[in-house]
Parts: C-alpha cells; structure tokens; sequence
C-alpha cells in the first residue's frame, strides 16, 4: 500500500469515528507538537501551555472520580458485611449457643482482629467473678461499677459518646487479654441495656492502626451498637 493510500486510510477512519481519535491523548499531543514546530522560539505559544493545564486537570479530576468510586465500594462492602454480622448474632436461639457464637464467630463476622463485651456487675461478689468469666468465656469481661466510663473517657469526667474510634499503643490486657499488646486501634460502643441496668461497652480492636481513626464516620457502628443493646436486653433481662 502506497504512503497516499495509508493515508487515504486514515482519513477514512477518523471521519468514520473522530471520537476515537479526540480520546486519544498520545495522538492528540502528537497532533499539537506537529502544529508548533513552525512557531519561533522567541514567542510564548499559550494554547499549548493551556493544552497542558487543561490536561493536568481533567488527570486530577480523573483520579478523584477513581478515589471516590473506590470510597463507595468500600462502604458497600462495609454495609453488607456489618449487616451480615447483626443477621449472625441473631442467629442463636439459646443463650449457650449466644456465648458460643460470642467465643468463636464473633470477631469473624465482623472481619476484625478482637472482639469483646464488657459488662458491669456491681453485685456480684469479687469471690464469684472467676467463676462467672469461665462460663461467659473470654469474649465477655466482667467489670466494677464505673469502669466503663473510666475506660471509655481514658479518665475523664466528661460523658462518653456513643461511638469512640481511636488509636492506641497497645490494648488493656485486662480486656483484650494476650492479643492486646499487638492492637494499634479500637472502636468502643457503649450500650444502653435499659432503665436500672449497668451499661455495656463493645469493643473492637484492630492492629491496623488505621482502622480505627477518630476522623472516620460511625454511622454504622452506631446502628450496630443499637441493635445489639436489643440483642443484649433481650438475652440478660427478658428470659
């Protein structure tokens, strides 16, 4: 084929389909360093200069839309798997089969490092806590009057709020137990189990220390918390 013909060609294309080519930025560029090549060098030529600009934006604007697509597929995902976790807690229909769910499936069900429920118990015995812990197992902990609040507020005299994220050090061992020296985060939901009871707090901890980051949204964790303050309602005080 002729160099006439490979044009011809090309000439064929790009008036069948001159989309194509405009998408196209290598051609494009190619096209407008074609058309400087007669300009003296003494001379600023400011359509290229704001050809480049233009193309740097539309390069920034590309990888914020990619940034935010990529932000709400993980939301999506998030959504489903927090929902996925309340549709297994409500799962068991005794409470053994509740504890047993607490001790190995807790934590899975919400793809996290640690999970735990610390509960205070003002009127049971100091003597009976030992006991009390074997039976619940290690995803329950049993606390004093007030060590909730301490814990949440690090010490604080101010009110929790209902979702706390931040980063850590490391965890309590008093509550996390062997894993708390690896935890670098952790989201604390106080729960409120009903008029007279003692609070309840979830605990999640994570060594991501970006998992959980006070900046971060807690809508979803607030809606957990609720629904398992119903959960938790319904086992301890209305069987």
């Amino acid at each position: 084929m002729s160099e006439k013909d490979q044009i011809g060609d090309i000439r064929k294309k790009i008036l069948q389909d001159p989309k194509a080519l405009l998408d196209d930025r290598e051609v494009m560029r190619a096209l407008i360093a074609a058309g400087d090549t007669d300009i003296p060098a003494n001379i600023i030529d400011l359509k290229t200069v704001v050809l480049k600009r233009l193309e740097g934006r539309v390069e920034e604007m590309e990888g914020q839309n990619s940034t935010i697509i990529s932000a709400a597929y993980k939301n999506i995902a998030t959504t489903f798997k927090v929902h996925s976790a309340i549709l297994e807690a409500l799962e068991p229909k005794v409470f053994p089969d509740f504890l047993d769910f607490l001790r190995s499936k807790w934590a899975v069900t919400l793809n996290i490092d640690v999970a735990r429920l610390c509960l205070e118990a003002p009127s049971i015995p100091l003597d009976d806590m030992p006991a009390l812990q074997r039976e619940f197992g290690p995803s329950v902990v049993f606390l004093q009057e007030g060590e909730i609040n301490h814990y949440v507020t690090l010490g604080k005299d101010s009110e929790p709020r209902p979702v706390t994220l931040r980063q850590i050090r490391k965890g309590s061992a008093n509550i996390y137990g062997n894993i708390a020296p690896k935890l670098r985060s952790e989201a604390l939901m106080k729960l409120d189990l009903g008029t007279g009871n003692s609070p309840g707090l979830l605990l999640l901890g994570s060594k991501n220390p970006d998992q959980f980051l006070p900046k971060m949204g807690a809508d979803l964790l607030i809606f957990y918390g609720s629904v398992f303050e119903k959960i938790m309602q319904r086992w301890l005080f209305n069987d």
